[in-house]
């Protein structure tokens, strides 16, 4: 049976918008997508869901698209791998679980070494799987990369 991993920042968010951040079934955590937001456009460091709880804990009809993405495009980098970070957490995984890593670019050629040089700050051999694609938008404004990841989950280790 599929388990459900919703951390506490983004409850509101799973309430509101029927997303889940991510879902463990088959002994894979399959995290969805995830934008490097904040409250204000500013890099939010340690609290990298704080954007999508902040969007959430707004107006209670307010739509996905009123989530802010963080304006500096290595600090949003970073803060999308930092809310991937705790989504893997709440599973009881981390970063070095991912086996396979989708990336959805806006504007690749522009941001792509950035891009490279924040991606290996936080993963390190042995590399997962990895797909870049290349995209017109994504439903954040503002928002230049969207990470997509499946990891083992830890009852699966040996």
């Amino acid at each position: 049976m599929a388990r459900h991993i919703i951390p506490p920042a983004l409850q509101a968010v799973h309430n509101r918008w029927h997303f889940a951040p991510a879902v463990e079934a088959g002994g894979l955590i399959f995290v969805s997508g995830i934008i490097g937001t904040s409250p204000d456009g500013e890099a939010p460091g340690a609290a990298a869901l704080s954007g999508a709880e902040a969007t959430s804990a707004g107006a209670k009809d307010a739509p996905v698209e009123a989530l802010v993405a963080v304006r500096d495009p290595e600090a949003q980098f970073a803060t999308a791998f930092e809310a991937l970070t705790a989504i893997l957490h709440e599973a009881g995984a981390t970063l070095a679980d991912v086996v396979e890593l989708t990336t959805y670019h806006v504007d690749m050629d522009r941001h792509f070494e950035t891009f490279t040089r924040v991606r290996d700050r936080y993963l390190s051999a042995p590399w997962p799987a990895w797909t870049a694609i290349g995209v017109a938008g994504l439903v954040v404004p503002g928002g230049l990369l969207e990470i997509r990841a499946v990891a083992e989950a830890p009852a699966r280790r040996d």
